[in-house]
């Protein structure tokens, strides 16, 4: 029976990782400790290790949850960008991200931004057109 359940969840891992598209499957790769730890709680469980399952599924939504705040922590933080010219605080301003905003974040504000100021939501073209600018501004100098 556990090898059966083992090659159905082999199948079935690979055929989620191929549906995946390009966007989805980096995030997966990025947060790489949180699918490591969900694939030991489904070994744990496999094996009839129901507590210590439950502990290590408890950690992979945590890790996954976590990872990206753990993982800024290794970096340096810089006090602000070396050429933020007045262009570059007002696409900042109009986004609402911080001068150390990554590109995430900066696409992340763009999105919820874009919500409420698409034309097909009731906003204007104008409004649409600056947060694209601003977004495209930003991107450009957060590489």
């Amino acid at each position: 029976m556990v090898p059966v359940l083992l090659v159905l969840t082999l199948i079935f891992g690979v055929l989620f990782l191929t549906r995946l598209g390009g966007i989805h499957r980096r995030e997966l790769m990025r947060r790489w400790p949180a699918p490591l730890f969900a694939g030991a709680a489904m070994f744990a469980l496999l094996r009839g290790l129901v507590g210590p399952a439950i502990v290590l599924g408890s950690v992979a939504a945590l890790t996954w949850i976590m990872w990206p705040q753990i993982e800024r922590w290794g970096r340096p933080l810089a006090a602000s960008p070396p050429s933020d010219t007045p262009e570059d605080f007002a696409a900042r301003r109009l986004l609402g991200v911080g001068a150390n905003a990554t590109a995430a974040e900066i696409r992340g504000a763009y999105r919820t931004k874009m919500a409420k100021a698409h034309p097909d939501r009731g906003g204007s073209h104008n409004e649409a057109a600056r947060l694209t600018a601003a977004r495209d501004r930003l991107l450009r100098k957060a590489r």
